[in-house]
């Protein structure tokens, strides 16, 4: 591929203007002729039968439209995709906080807000069920009638744990606990639903899947897949909370019962209240090493509280187990993974997915381990890191993983990690100064066994500008912009030339969901085979107008070059000869992440192969008199493969780091008796830009030979996964008391100053 330099280069989004201006259209700006207005009923019970219910009153209120119930679906009254447990509207019994009850559609939304008051219900409030050990014990009532409130138990083993155990030097045993976190994104929840005159019912959906979507909201409404188009606007971010269905749905279903278009957006209140969490983990832990550090066994036990329906428990555990091992060298390695039913709030996909619980574990455990044997901290993670050719504790050869050991030594280097001693450690009586680091590896795409594939649709025109459409949703992790970027270094035209249409399962194909930091590798690559006819097309009307052989022309910053030399002819020139005769200038490119034959096959279940590696350390100041903890330094280095957009690389860490340190520190749902007593951002705290500090922050590209275009990785989600546990080992570096409960709050840190 000519280098045209667009590729590499800081560029602006498309549609950077628009959002900062206001002009871009996010769901709640949609506006249509006769739009409604919807609503959804919820219980004030976390647990409850109902015995009645009663819709005929709000039918009765002049400008209420629709008040449907479970009994007025036409198709499956049914959430989710791998496993769709969760009703959209509850037939008899509340399980959580968030069941609907009904939905309504009203001429505006205070006629809607009065159609739900009018709304009888009684209840019969039954006892919840509410924390999992006491769910796993035989005998417990059931959260769903039939099933086991054991949604999910596995147990993977690799080599001889036991004898491991009994063999080591020195043995690390601990008890952790992670907290219910909330997405906090800027955009809730939102769906606009309406009919057109040949009867196919278009969503426009703050969504990451928007063809998964697609085939939820016809199974729901009993029709065809191709009667049913989605469509994602702008999106006010996701991380994870996004990737199952949410209220796009119910949009639908009230479209489709009035013919009139419906607008449903989630208030804030109802959005925390409702959607999906991320899980927390009550995690046993055993690490033995020999005397000189080495690493000689893993043993964990992890319990995670679903809430009453599946949604990614599965999926999320299955990455903790593959995880806890962290970066290193383990050959004998046992975890049991447990996912017990509740009537808590559900919990689901969340940035990370299962790998920050992790890391906060292993990384606490190295420290740990570290001190009970007087070792440097850096030290025993260079000794037990992986590299390139380590077969990993889940049967995977890790092909590029010279960055694990390369972003330890870079970041020590950045805090200066030697020289930490001449700082001050106790500037104040009450002040405590301490350093921790965290390393960890993240995997980009699906796994083994899953189908992991994206498919994009290329256009160039006859004045070279260029359309192209992709069902990847973007909500700020910034695949558009590399999406354009591929397809202008690829036809050598600038970026600006380049048009991302947004995603619309009408006209673009599938590409799978957001998620699992895969869209850069699966529609990075599409991109790629859908240029290759385009840029032939171009290539050939070139060399029959010049004479000149293909091999000596390339296409570069919107023109023609011989031998890397301008030519008089454009791109623009080109794609007009090239339609005048026939040639194609339309293309659709798929792609599948397809994994190697020659290497062994992994011994865990759905192994990703590609790794991200990357190391934060933390440089905080603990009050000892408050709590208070203050993060004066922080830095990361991260490991991207190959920049294919620096500014959103360096984006995607700056806003991982800010939320990984409001999860480390602040962000906690309280929770009590399956009511969440927090459900506002007045009194969730997320952090502020006082509450970061300036961020040093570095990136490595070691290009990954398998699966990504020109080496890149997703970054997305790496950056949130070290930060808890950098900045835990700082604070036991600070005050020489553990913590092992997230968040690490002033009451804990307090707490830990005065255990014995």
């Amino acid at each position: 591929m000519a280098e045209s330099g667009v590729v590499g280069r800081w560029v602006s989004a498309p549609g950077a203007h628009d959002i900062v201006t206001g002009k871009a259209r996010y769901c709640p700006d949609l506006d249509f002729p006769g739009m409604l207005s919807g609503k959804l009923l919820y219980s004030p019970h976390a647990r409850a039968r109902i015995r009645h219910l009663d819709v005929s009153a709000a039918r009765k209120i002049p400008g209420v439209i629709a008040v449907l119930t479970h009994a007025d679906i036409p198709g499956e009254n049914s959430y989710l995709y791998a496993e769709p447990d969760q009703p959209l509207l509850v037939v008899d019994e509340i399980r959580f906080q968030g069941d609907a009850v009904a939905a309504v559609a009203a001429i505006d939304e205070q006629t809607a807000d009065a159609a739900l008051r009018a709304i009888q219900v009684e209840y019969q409030a039954l006892d919840g069920i509410f924390d999992p050990l006491g769910a796993m014990q035989a005998g417990s009532d059931q959260v769903v009638a039939g099933k086991d409130n054991i949604l999910m138990h596995k147990t993977y083993r690799t080599g001889d744990v036991e004898a491991a155990l009994a063999s080591a030097d020195v043995i690390v045993e601990n008890t952790y606990c992670t907290q219910w976190a909330e997405h906090a994104f800027l955009e809730t929840e939102g769906g606009v639903s309406l009919v057109d005159e040949d009867g196919v019912v278009t969503v426009y959906s703050s969504c990451q899947a928007p063809h998964r979507d697609r085939m939820q909201v016809a199974r729901a409404l009993g029709l065809p897949e191709s009667r049913v188009r989605v469509i994602t606007p702008y999106i006010g971010g996701a991380f994870g909370g996004k990737d199952e269905a949410h209220v796009q749905i119910h949009a639908a279903l009230l479209a489709h019962a009035t013919h009139r278009p419906v607008r449903l957006i989630r208030g804030r209140k109802e959005s925390i209240l409702t959607h999906v969490k991320r899980h927390p983990f009550i995690v046993h832990c055993i690490t033995a090493a020999t005397s000189e550090g080495r690493l000689l066994a893993v043993k964990a036990r992890a319990i995670a509280d679903a809430g009453p329906y599946s949604n990614a428990t599965h999926e999320v555990l299955n990455k903790f187990g593959e995880f806890i091992g962290g970066p290193y060298t383990v050959q004998n390695l046992e975890v049991e993974k447990i996912a017990v039913r509740t009537n808590n709030p559900i919990t689901g996909a969340f940035r990370g997915f299962g790998a920050p619980q992790a890391a906060f574990v292993y990384e606490s455990q190295m420290d740990d381990l570290a001190r009970k044997l007087g070792m440097d901290p850096l030290e025993i993670r260079l000794r037990n890191g992986v590299d390139s050719g380590t077969r990993m504790y889940t049967g995977v050869v890790v092909r590029e993983g010279k960055a694990m050991k390369a972003s330890l030594r870079k970041a020590a280097e950045m805090i200066g990690w030697e020289r930490r001693g001449e700082l001050e450690r106790q500037p104040a009586p009450h002040l405590r100064r301490g350093w921790g680091m965290a390393t960890i590896l993240k995997g980009s795409g699906m796994g083994r066994g899953l189908p992991d594939h994206a498919g994009v649709l290329l256009e160039m025109h006859r004045d070279g500008s260029v359309v192209l459409q992709s069902g990847a949703a973007d909500m700020g992790q910034g695949i558009v912009t590399v999406l354009a970027q591929l397809a202008a270094e690829s036809l050598g035209v600038d970026m600006s030339s380049v048009h991302v249409a947004r995603a619309d399962t009408a006209r673009a194909p599938d590409a799978g969901a957001s998620c699992a930091s895969r869209q850069v590798m699966v529609s990075g690559n599409a991109v790629l085979r859908a240029a290759v006819p385009i840029r032939n097309s171009l290539l050939q009307v070139a060399a029959e107008k010049t004479g000149i052989g293909k091999d000596h022309l390339s296409l570069r910053g919107g023109r023609l070059h011989v031998d890397g030399e301008p030519h008089d002819f454009s791109v623009a020139d080109l794609a007009k000869r090239a339609l005048f005769r026939g040639y194609p200038l339309h293309a659709e490119g798929r792609y599948e992440l397809e994994y190697p034959t020659d290497a062994p096959e992994p011994t865990y279940r759905y192994s990703q192969e590609i790794f991200q590696f990357c190391t934060q350390i933390a440089q905080v100041l603990v009050d000892c008199e408050t709590g208070q903890v203050k993060v004066e330094r922080l830095i990361a280095v991260h490991d991207a493969g190959k920049m294919i957009n620096p500014g959103g690389v360096f984006g995607q860490i700056e806003g991982g780091v800010a939320q990984g340190i409001g999860y480390a520190l602040t962000e906690e749902l309280r929770v009590k008796e399956g009511h969440t007593l927090n459900a506002s951002l007045e009194n969730y705290v997320i952090p502020m830009a006082l509450d970061i500090p300036e961020l040093e922050m570095d990136v490595l590209e070691m290009p990954e030979p398998l699966g990504a275009p020109l080496g890149a990785k997703g970054i997305a989600e790496s950056p949130i996964i070290p930060t808890a546990p950098a900045i835990r080992n700082a604070i036991f570096d600070a005050i020489g008391k553990p913590l092992y409960q997230l968040p690490m709050t002033a009451e804990r840190v307090l707490a830990a100053l005065d255990a014995p």
